[in-house]
């Protein structure tokens, strides 16, 4: 692989900023093609890469990256970066339950179980779990990920 100078790399980057804001998507595209080998992360290429799809308002094909950036992240063990994508993932699908299951798994592992309670009340108030079947499944999904986080949650809704 071979390295840009700096000035290049720099350039780069504003070349790409400057395609993403004149609409220039295959432009854009290009370039982060070029820069996506001198970054030196895979997760954190895949999540530029969902970031230029979603300005350019693909949003299923940004979430489909987001969704591969956070499994990276996971997977090299950087829990609070693929919590940050889950979260954004959060943010472009409200209370979708498979992201936050994920989350209460990476902010449970990371010994943050105030953000567990934080997203499950988030699930609750807005009625996303109302009834027992709902729930039933929502802890399902929880079990199979993680035990201790499911016996937590039984605790906490009791």
């Amino acid at each position: 692989m071979k390295h840009f100078s700096a000035e290049k790399y720099n350039l780069a980057w504003f070349k790409l900023a400057e395609c993403v804001s004149r609409g220039e998507k295959e432009r854009a595209l290009g370039v982060y093609r070029l820069l996506s080998h001198s970054v030196g992360d895979d997760a954190l290429s895949t999540q530029l890469y969902a970031d230029i799809l979603l300005s350019f308002d693909d949003k299923d094909g940004a979430i489909e990256k987001y969704l591969q950036a956070a499994e990276l992240y996971k997977k090299n063990c950087k829990l609070i970066e693929a919590i940050a994508v889950y979260e954004h993932l959060l943010f472009l699908q409200k209370n979708c339950q498979d992201h936050v299951v994920e989350l209460c798994c990476l902010y449970f592992k990371l010994n943050l179980e105030f953000k567990v309670v934080e997203h499950l009340d988030k699930l609750i108030s807005n009625k996303k779990i109302n009834n027992s079947l709902n729930l039933s499944d929502f802890l399902d999904k929880l079990k199979v990920k993680d035990e201790d986080i499911y016996s937590y949650i039984l605790l906490y809704l009791e």
